[in-house]
């Protein structure tokens, strides 16, 4: 269920993007909507990568049933992430002017 309303929510954001451009209402066209989308996404995934462990572990308690009303991801992750994800956008940026 997740699954899918992940990737669903990828394709209404990639549609909104993609589409925004294409109607002009915003200044960029679809090839350059394209570019930040596929950034984005691209930056997205490598800033999960040093999380990935801990997600397994979360995963896995998931399956066997323990209940959690938080889970607490080291600062370091989010920073890796929010950092790698700002990068990306600035690349996509330079890439698509």
């Amino acid at each position: 269920m997740r699954t899918a309303l992940c990737a669903g929510l990828s394709a209404a954001v990639f549609l909104g993007m993609t589409g925004s451009g294409a109607f002009g209402v915003v200044r960029w066209s679809v090839r350059q909507m394209l570019v930040m989308y596929s950034f984005t996404w691209a930056g997205l995934t490598i800033g999960l990568i040093p999380a990935g462990r801990l997600f397994s572990v979360y995963a896995r308690e998931w399956r066997e049933g323990v209940d959690r009303s938080e889970y607490d991801i080291p600062r370091r992750y989010r920073v890796f992430l929010y950092v790698v994800v700002i990068l990306m956008g600035f690349a996509a940026f330079l890439l698509a002017t």
